[in-house]
């Protein structure tokens, strides 16, 4: 029996697999808490109440752990808050990360060393402005949601190389803490994790046990990112593997061979459980669509919504996603969303549609970036929130101009926790309760392709106009 256990932006998610039989119960809970600095012990408890509700009666044999990149929580050794976690959404430290951004020399700096951007949403730009506002880092532990969570169920302070490649403080070249980068940033004091591969684990401990309701000694995966575990998900680890995720947030990540760097582009490196990935992901996804039906369509549902669209709409206005900052392909945190070229004929049903045109454009403003990278992607596989809308889907395929592979996996992060469980346990990862169907393909239009690219141009002129001014006295304080 495997259990995976899933702390993401918005929901608890767990995942049981009975490897004898093949049954699979997924659950998923939305926090009480879903803000961007939210109460980390809260989602650990909500998380384990809802694995221990799902896994009662039965005894698991490997548990596994998948959170979010970018998390940060600061924890005195007993593990009690000094800080919420700070979430990837979280922008506060946005002027921290603009004062290091003014520094051309370090950015290139920062980014050849670390794969990462100068960006609010790295922890160590969150840290390093706590640090200028007085707080004093010695002493203390820094941790991620995932890290938290299997520190209460093992007692270990450990993260996963995966994970830590998302922080900002990860040397490429050695995957080992960059103390060099800690220096700089003023964060060297702070107490970090012991990395660890994907595959290290802990055992079950007392307290966790009696959280979870399992036996003592029971292994415990180290927690990985849930962006890298969508690749393992999808079986999306070869080179040249493009996974295309459209859940709260947008990313698109492609397997390579080797960490990928140009100054010059938005795309990341991080490292996933398989190998290297050349990504970029953005802030504005589900979460501006689910923003714009609470306000223009407060009383319908997603499916009424669907009738409402009109796919031959050419002259719609030009919605800007970045109602929660920016990160790829510009990464400046100060960056803010909204309607260009409104005019007195639009209705709410066009500003919504807008939204979902908007959202696409921004990705294929990645995916320029990352093709002229890393070339063209093998294959795209499609998932997340955009599959239970015919429409989104069809018009991710035409904004693209590519086949897009559609993932009929629910969770698929979770899904690549549990086949990371089922190595350890020696089994064959690739269950055939974990098999998607025969692949699904959503074929572009290409004379749609031909329209949407002028409409693409459009949002491209909008985003170059609204580009924050570089005035460092215009970027309020943070944290």
């Amino acid at each position: 029996m495997i259990l995976a256990l899933e702390a993401s932006t918005t929901s608890a998610k767990c995942l049981i697999l009975d490897t004898r039989t093949g049954a699979v119960d997924v659950r998923s809970r939305r926090f009480s808490d879903e803000g961007p600095a939210r109460d980390a012990d809260g989602v650990t408890a909500e998380l384990l109440a809802l694995g221990r509700e799902a896994a009662a009666g039965r005894r698991v044999d490997v548990i596994a752990l998948s959170s979010t990149w970018h998390g940060m929580t600061l924890r005195h050794q007993d593990l009690s808050a000094v800080t919420p976690v700070y979430e990837w959404p979280y922008t506060g430290a946005h002027g921290e990360a603009a004062r290091h951004r003014a520094d051309p020399e370090f950015t290139s700096w920062f980014r050849r060393r670390t794969g990462c951007l100068v960006n609010a949403s790295y922890p160590a730009f969150k840290l390093a402005k706590l640090v200028r506002d007085g707080l004093d880092p010695r002493g203390l532990l820094m941790l991620d949601q995932g890290g938290l969570i299997f520190a209460r169920l093992t007692g270990r302070i450990w993260t996963s190389l995966s994970t830590a490649s998302g922080t900002g403080m990860l040397s490429i070249d050695t995957g080992e803490w960059d103390a060099d980068v800690l220096q700089h940033l003023g964060i060297a004091a702070v107490g970090l994790p012991e990395l660890r591969p994907h595959s290290a684990w802990a055992p079950l401990q007392p307290e966790g046990a009696a959280l979870l309701g399992q036996p003592v000694g029971t292994p415990v995966l180290v927690p990985g990112p849930d962006g890298g575990l969508n690749q393992i998900g999808d079986r999306a680890s070869s080179i040249g593997d493009m996974t295309f995720s459209m859940g709260t947030s947008g990313a698109l990540r492609m397997t390579t061979d080797r960490p990928v760097i140009r100054p010059d582009t938005g795309v990341w490196t991080y490292r996933s459980p398989a190998g290297w990935l050349s990504g970029a992901a953005t802030s504005g996804c589900g979460n501006c669509v689910d923003w714009a039906r609470r306000r223009l369509f407060p009383d319908l549902d997603y499916a009424r919504l669907e009738s409402l669209l009109d796919p031959a709409r050419t002259d719609l206005p030009v919605f800007l996603p970045f109602l929660f900052g920016e990160r790829s392909p510009g990464w400046d945190d100060r960056r803010r969303g909204g309607f260009i070229d409104v005019e007195p004929q639009h209705s709410a049903a066009d500003l919504y549609q807008s939204v979902l045109h908007g959202i696409l454009y921004s990705l294929h403003h990645c995916l320029t970036e990352l093709v002229a990278l890393n070339g063209a992607p093998r294959r795209v596989v499609l998932s997340g929130g955009v599959l239970s809308s015919p429409y989104w889907s069809q018009l991710a395929a035409d904004v693209f101009g590519m086949p897009l592979e559609v993932s009929d996996l629910q969770h698929t992060s979770l899904v690549g926790a549990t086949r990371l469980a089922l190595e350890h346990a020696g089994a064959d990862p690739d269950h055939p309760a974990l098999r998607a169907s025969e692949p699904r393909v959503i074929l572009p239009d290409l004379s749609r392709t031909a329209l949407l690219d002028v409409q693409r141009e459009r949002y491209l002129r909008a985003y170059d106009r609204t580009r924050p001014a570089d005035d460092l006295a215009l970027v309020p304080g943070g944290i």
